[in-house]
């Protein structure tokens, strides 16, 4: 499933990559697109539940996940 999921801090191409590079290493759960000027990341999760991990990955980087 696709999910989009909008991102408050992303300012560059690097935190984009950073962003990638985190969720990657999510089982399940593969960058399909980060957009610093969007502000939002669009991923493919084999499950609804690894949205969370998603979140927390997002956070962990020091990066706010938009409700």
């Amino acid at each position: 499933m696709e999910k989009t999921i909008r991102v408050s801090g992303m300012h560059c191409k690097s935190c984009e990559i950073l962003l990638e590079d985190s969720i990657s290493e999510i089982k399940g759960a593969k960058v399909l697109i980060a957009d610093h000027k969007s502000g939002t990341i669009k991923v493919e999760l084999e499950k609804e539940s690894l949205t969370t991990d998603v979140k927390r990955a997002v956070e962990k980087e020091g990066y706010k996940v938009v409700n």
